[in-house]
C-alpha cells in the first residue's frame, strides 16, 4: 500500500463521493477511481458500498483507522524531520540550581513556549557541581548555575553576579554568642550545604566549613531552610531569596562574619557542539535578555 493510496481512500470516506474527493487532493475522478481499484486488488477485498453517501465496507472500517494512524504519524515524522534539518529539537533538556528554578526558568519558559510552542521541556534541579557533570556526560543540553572549577570544555554565558550570604534563624539559641563573638558561634553552628567535597582533595588549604562545628550536606535549599527556621545551623543562601518580608521576618545575615557575602559568576554552560541548534540558541539568547528585567 501507497501512503497516497491510503491518503485517497480517507478522502472519499471523509467528503462523500469520488468527486468531492478528487476536488478536495487536486485529482482528477478517474485518478481517484483507479487508486481505489488498486489498493482493493492489492488487499484482496472490497472497501466501499458505492451508495450514497459512501460508505465504508467492515474490512474498509479497519483500513480506515489504519490509513489515518499512518498519515498521522507520516505528518508528525514530516514536522520533525522539517525542524531537526533547520536545526531545531522537539525536547529541551534543562539541569538547573534552586536559584534559577525558583527565580528566573518559570518566567523564561514561559516566554519561550510563546516563541516556540512545539517545544517540550525535560527540567531537573540539582546542585552546581552536578549540573556541570550532567551537560558535560550529555544528559542535559544546558546547564544554569553558579560557575565552578572543572568547567573545562564547556562553553559559558554569563547572566549575573550572584551574591550569597551566610544565614541563620532567628531562632537560633547561639544568636547570644554571635553578638559577641561571631567566631565563636561558627565553632558552635552546623553549616548546612548542599555540596561537600572530600577534604583530601586541598589538604593544605582552609576551607570555609572548617570555621564551623561541623557540616551538613542536605542539597535540598528548602529543607535547609526549614531546618535553619528550626534554629538548626547555618547556610549560604543566594540573595533574591531574602527580599521577602517573610524571609526578613524569619532569617538573620550573619554580616559580622568577615566570610558572610560569597560572590560568584552565574550563567548558561553548554556543550561547544549545542550552539548551533537553533531552539538552544534562541532559549541562551532569551534568558539573557529576560534576566536583565528580572
Amino acid at each position: 500500500m501507497e501512503i497516497q493510496e491510503l491518503r485517497i481512500f480517507c478522502a472519499i470516506i471523509d467528503q462523500g463521493s469520488f468527486k468531492n474527493a478528487g476536488i478536495h487532493l487536486g485529482l482528477s475522478q478517474p485518478a481517484i477511481s483507479q487508486s481505489l481499484a488498486n489498493l482493493e486488488r492489492k488487499l484482496g477485498e472490497k472497501l466501499l458500498n458505492r451508495n450514497s453517501p459512501i460508505q465504508p465496507t467492515s474490512i474498509g472500517l479497519e483500513l480506515l483507522k489504519h490509513a489515518r494512524y499512518v498519515i498521522e504519524s507520516e505528518g508528525f515524522f514530516t514536522n520533525q524531520l522539517t525542524k531537526m534539518k533547520h536545526g531545531y529539537l522537539q525536547t529541551l533538556t534543562l539541569a538547573v540550581d534552586h536559584m534559577a528554578a525558583n527565580y528566573y526558568s518559570p518566567q523564561i519558559i514561559s516566554e519561550f513556549h510563546k516563541l516556540l510552542p512545539e517545544a517540550d521541556f525535560k527540567i531537573i534541579r540539582m546542585p552546581a557541581r552536578e549540573i556541570i557533570n550532567a551537560v558535560k556526560s550529555q544528559q542535559y543540553q544546558i546547564g544554569i548555575g553558579p560557575f565552578q572549577k572543572g568547567m573545562d570544555g564547556l562553553h559559558t554565558v554569563k547572566l549575573l553576579t550572584e551574591e550569597s550570604h551566610l544565614i541563620t534563624g532567628k531562632d537560633n539559641p547561639m544568636l547570644k554568642i554571635y553578638e559577641h563573638n561571631p567566631l565563636e558561634f561558627l565553632k558552635q553552628t552546623i553549616l548546612l550545604t548542599s555540596y561537600l567535597d572530600d577534604p583530601d582533595e586541598r589538604p593544605s588549604k582552609k576551607k570555609i566549613r572548617d570555621y564551623f562545628k561541623s557540616s551538613w550536606q542536605v542539597n535540598d535549599i528548602n529543607l535547609q531552610l526549614k531546618l535553619i527556621k528550626q534554629g538548626i545551623g547555618a547556610t549560604f543562601i543566594a540573595k533574591p531569596f531574602l527580599t521577602s518580608d517573610e524571609a526578613k521576618s524569619q532569617f538573620v545575615i550573619l554580616d559580622k562574619i568577615p566570610f558572610a557575602l560569597i560572590k560568584k559568576q552565574y550563567g548558561i554552560y553548554i556543550l561547544d557542539k549545542n550552539l548551533s541548534v537553533n531552539s538552544i540558541s534562541k532559549f541562551i539568547n532569551l534568558m539573557q535578555k529576560t534576566v536583565l528585567k528580572i
